[in-house]
């Protein structure tokens, strides 16, 4: 440790009798070198899969009663009969599954109320998601569900979109 101590300040010193550098040069090195930081900074978005919220989550998660569920159009969750949902959001908050683990996200009371008073935005520590719908195209579906065309859409904790899908949000008990 003694060592290391010693054998800091010739090498701090070592840099410090470099070549002047002209002002232009000056510029053009603290441009390059803010440039290295910032790409440094700027992480690609990884893109996440939801997986469906299936029979024995809704059980296990007390998911049951009025929300609105979100089913995609393609992929592997687009089935009939909401078996693939693949956000449930009600008043209390915005459920997903990611990797296995199912998601509680909570309800932003600022963003644009839906029905059911579900909301269009919910916020967790890694990811947000936004649900888009457009009320006005609303049509029954059910004795007491509505499905409307919808968007949803999955942020990381760097505000990134990782997943985004359009389909249909279907609101009911």
């Amino acid at each position: 440790m003694r060592r290391a101590a010693f054998l800091l300040p010739p090498l701090l010193l070592a840099g410090c009798g470099g070549p002047k550098l002209t002002p232009e040069q000056q510029e053009a090195a603290d441009r390059r070198a803010i440039a290295a930081v910032e790409a440094a900074q700027d992480i690609p978005a990884q893109p996440v899969s939801p997986e469906p919220i299936l029979t024995e989550d809704i059980e296990r998660y007390d998911l049951l009663g009025g929300a609105c569920r979100f089913m995609p159009e393609h992929g592997p969750a687009a089935t009939p009969q909401g078996k693939g949902a693949l956000a449930f959001v009600n008043e209390g908050g915005a459920y997903l599954k990611v990797d296995g683990e199912m998601l509680r996200l909570a309800p932003d009371a600022g963003s644009p109320e839906l029905p059911l008073g579900a909301r269009g935005r919910y916020d967790g520590k890694a990811y947000s998601i936004i649900l888009d719908i457009a009320r006005a195209e609303g049509e029954p579906s059910g004795m007491e569900t509505i499905d409307f065309p919808a968007r949803l859409v999955l942020r990381n904790a760097r505000d990134q979109t990782v997943y985004a899908a359009s389909g249909i949000a279907e609101c009911g008990s």
